[in-house]
């Protein structure tokens, strides 16, 4: 025989579910059924109350809502890559020390115990900076930007440029990267493409790196983009004239890492990038070198003044 049931009876003989139903019972199950009937009240009166969360349910957020009931639209976002640039320089005889650059200051040639040199100006690009998974695969940004140029095409680029200057203090932000795994190294191009040194200087928009419009020490009209300049003086003298010296042929960099670096996904990135000015000019004879044989000496040297230092998740 097929046992029914009606709604609000308890099984064992079709009682109601009520108030006298559970006083009838033998005390002990009459409180455990009380105690019931309180918990399932309640309970649902959370369930009436509750309110679906939104939040960013997208795990390579570094928002990610781990809590969050309901995707929101267009609120996630994601990390980013950052090169934060240490100025300093390393000066003989001061037990390996480094210490901060500044302008216009002398410092003790490399190559000399007599010479002295200081740093009038300099600024550079760095272009195309990438993390160096342990596969040998290179990761950059997703961004990109589109350049138009004197002819009239337009190429699509990685947005992925920064200016560096000792008086530039701000820390630049590259753009947006999503990525994990185990990092070794990190490269970079000293410079630009030559391609872009052509380029309509229409197509860059204010706040880029590339915009010359408030920074006439990149760009010259006739020429176009100056990538690394460096300006300098080698004598006390006040009648000494500066040189100046100004590179056009990008240099790629590859530079190791103290040990690799497990990224995980859901973290910005932060590159602690050291120049060491004075690796500029080693070997370079102030006394007697002609300025074409110093320019040939530092654009040989260029590479050897970055390092990393840190690279810090947050």
């Amino acid at each position: 025989m097929m046992a029914t049931f009606r709604k609000g009876f308890c099984k064992s003989g079709n009682q109601p579910f009520s108030r006298a139903a559970i006083s009838r019972r033998h005390p002990a199950e009459a409180a455990n059924l009380a105690d019931f009937a309180i918990l399932l009240f309640a309970f649902s009166l959370l369930l009436g109350c509750y309110e679906p969360k939104e939040g960013c349910l997208d795990i390579n957020a570094t928002n990610y809502a781990v809590d969050a009931d309901d995707a929101c639209p267009d609120c996630c976002t994601y990390p980013t890559l950052t090169i934060s640039p240490l100025h300093q320089v390393l000066v003989k005889n001061t037990l390996d020390s480094f210490i901060n650059f500044k302008y216009n200051t002398f410092y003790p040639a490399p190559s000399s115990d007599v010479d002295t040199f200081e740093v009038l100006r300099s600024r550079f690009f760095i272009s195309n900076f990438k993390l160096v998974n342990t596969d040998g695969e290179e990761v950059g940004v997703a961004d990109t930007i589109g350049i138009g140029f004197i002819n009239g095409s337009r190429v699509v680029y990685e947005d992925n440029f920064a200016k560096l200057d000792r008086d530039i203090f701000s820390a630049n932000v590259i753009g947006t990267t999503v990525t994990e795994g185990t990092f070794d190294k990190v490269k970079f191009t000293l410079g630009l493409p030559e391609a872009l040194l052509q380029l309509d200087t229409a197509s860059i928009p204010a706040g880029h790196p590339l915009y010359y419009r408030t920074d006439t020490l990149i760009y010259e009209e006739g020429i176009g983009y100056i990538p690394f300049l460096l300006s300098f003086k080698t004598d006390t003298s006040s009648l000494v004239e500066p040189t100046a010296v100004q590179f056009f042929q990008p240099t790629d960099i590859l530079l190791p890492l103290e040990k690799p670096l497990l990224i995980k996904r859901g973290f910005n990135i932060k590159v602690r990038l050291r120049i060491n000015y004075i690796a500029w000019f080693e070997g370079v004879d102030f006394s007697s070198d002609p300025v074409e044989t110093i320019r040939q000496k530092i654009a040989a040297n260029l590479p050897n003044a970055f390092s990393v230092t840190e690279i810090t998740l947050e």
